[in-house]
């Protein structure tokens, strides 16, 4: 499924760095009037619908995969409540309705006494992770196997206590994949770079075309009442030529990006043997 490509931020920026990059979702206030409204927790747009079915079908395929762990039923009043005031949509506080009501994923963390740990997990669009190797799991070990990781690892303390005990925080990562689904476990066959890569050649297409843009945006919503913090993560996908042709810079944007990517976050991105290519038609692309 496509996200409708303009309802996909665009947050690409060199050097590439896997960094914390956190934004508060409050308002900013100046000395006289309040600026513009932040961003919201949850997006609801008119693809809901669709994200329902998707979430749906998951969970008829592989509901065991997608919700690990115990759901606590104060903790859904508290996501409900907050969807509601925001969205003015109104959902049943069950682990069900909130997995195929919020187009958002979510991971419920318990604050206990060495960490903030993950207790509960409904996540049906996976970027290539398992969802049941991460229950139990703080901050570190949760970023353990990512790499260059450490910023995140370093700010790891801070991190947590701004983002799930004192203010609802943002943040976007972004992805290039060879594949539309939104669903991305790892146990699931999807295509891949080689899928891509053979069926440029066998059409004549460039590369580029065979690409997909996906982000994640990540949003945190702290309930110190309930010693609990909930991360949201809202995945979009678009064509990666339908996302550059958006604005004329972002064929160089993206080059940059690339290039200026270490080689062990492109090995963990996977990309290792499409990286040249991937350049190659980005700087022709923008006249490089």
């Amino acid at each position: 499924m496509h996200t409708l490509t303009p309802l996909v931020p665009w947050t690409v920026a060199s050097p590439f760095r896997m960094q914390p990059g956190l934004s508060r979702l409050v308002p900013a206030t100046h000395a006289a009037a309040p600026t513009a409204a932040p961003p919201p927790l949850f997006l609801r747009d008119d693809q809901a619908a669709a994200y329902a079915a998707h979430k749906q079908a998951v969970l008829h395929m592989h509901s065991k995969r997608a919700l690990v762990g115990q759901s606590e039923p104060a903790v859904l009043q508290a996501i409900a409540s907050a969807y509601a005031a925001q969205t003015g949509v109104a959902l049943a506080p069950t682990a069900e309705a909130l997995t195929l009501g919020l187009q958002e994923d979510l991971v419920v963390l318990h604050d206990e006494p060495d960490a903030m740990r993950t207790r509960w997990l409904s996540v049906c669009f996976p970027s290539n992770w398992s969802p049941a190797e991460k229950i139990g799991l703080d901050f570190s070990a949760i970023h353990a196997p990512v790499a260059d990781n450490a910023l995140l690892q370093a700010g790891g303390k801070g991190i947590v206590d701004m983002a799930f005990r004192q203010a609802s925080m943002l943040r976007h990562v972004w992805l290039l994949t060879p594949s539309a689904d939104l669903a991305q476990h790892p146990e699931t066959r999807r295509t891949r770079w080689e899928d891509a890569v053979a069926q440029a050649d066998a059409t004549g297409q460039s590369l580029l075309e065979q690409v997909f843009f996906r982000v994640e945006r990540q949003t945190t919503l702290p309930l110190p009442a309930l010693q609990r913090g909930v991360f949201f993560i809202r995945v979009m996908v678009c064509p990666l030529r339908a996302a550059l042709q958006v604005a004329p810079e972002r064929a160089t944007e993206l080059h940059a990006a690339l290039a200026s990517m270490s080689d062990a976050v492109v090995a963990y991105r996977g990309m290792a043997g499409v990286r040249p290519r991937l350049l190659a038609e980005l700087a022709a692309l923008s006249g490089r």
